[in-house]
């Protein structure tokens, strides 16, 4: 996912416009969720080095998901049916009309919560003169699956507002046991364009315990809600190493 709507068409992630992600969120039902866990603010950190143990968070949703996606082969769909604080508003995995990709054909779409977030003004939904605003938790955010037939092999996340440290957002659900290392930023163009990179799309390595192979994550935010939103925030998760996407973003190694 690069600008939603238009975002993924070199690998064929099933993109998450502000509407679908009203959907994922039940804006017009909010969702009850487990409560997140209080933790102190992001701190910032350089290279791979994890902030205080005061933000440490065990068991997270989405740490779950990822012990699930990650390992030596790849999970089938079936494998992430029950997996701890994610609903799933598609009971099963559904065809993917915007890419050719078969390792994107079928996604399935939910939510769930991220750690370590308050309460913040989010749209309700509506559209025209009736649209206006809700409360909820920033951590609230939409999550699609993406695989061929048989397995999953991408995750992609989204929440509203934009946010700088991604790198403390994901060590705050993985814990201090789990390495977060940039190996890519500063990338000069937007995914697929000769445009100058406006979303600030990084590239980190996680090393999550219990989990043998490491996982990749992709994030960027879209600043620009427009009369939509406050903006967004996304990550990508991937089983491999995306030097396709960091090669032709034209990133710099970390």
């Amino acid at each position: 996912m690069q600008r939603p709507p238009a975002r993924n068409s070199s690998i064929g992630l099933r993109a998450l416009p502000v509407c679908a992600l009203l959907a994922c969120l039940g804006a017009c039902e909010p969702a009850v969720l487990p409560a997140s866990p209080t933790v102190a603010p992001a701190v910032k950190t350089s290279a791979s080095s994890p902030p205080s143990a005061s933000v440490r968070v065990d068991g997270s949703s989405l740490q779950s998901l990822l012990g699930v996606f990650g390992g030596q082969a790849a999970a089938p769909w079936s494998a992430f049916d029950s997996v701890p604080g994610v609903r799933w508003s598609d009971a099963k995995p559904l065809n993917n009309p915007d890419t050719v990709s078969p390792d994107a054909a079928h996604y399935r779409g939910g939510d769930m919560l991220l750690a370590g977030f308050g309460e913040v003004d989010v749209p309700d939904g509506k559209v025209g003169a009736q649209a206006g605003v809700r409360k909820d938790n920033e951590g609230h955010v939409g999550v699609v699956l993406h695989g061929n037939v048989s397995e999953v092999l991408s995750i992609a996340l989204q929440k509203f507002y934009p946010s700088d440290d991604t790198q403390g957002i994901l060590w705050r659900q993985l814990g201090n046991d789990a390495m977060v290392r940039p190996i890519a930023a500063s990338c000069a163009l937007d995914d697929g364009t000769s445009a100058p990179n406006t979303q600030k799309n990084v590239f980190y390595e996680l090393g999550i315990p219990g989990i043998a192979m490491p996982v990749f994550a992709e994030t960027y935010v879209d600043e620009d809600g427009g009369n939509q939103g406050p903006g967004v925030t996304n990550f990508v998760f991937y089983r491999s190493k995306p030097w396709q996407r960091i090669e032709g973003m034209q990133c710099k190694a970390s």
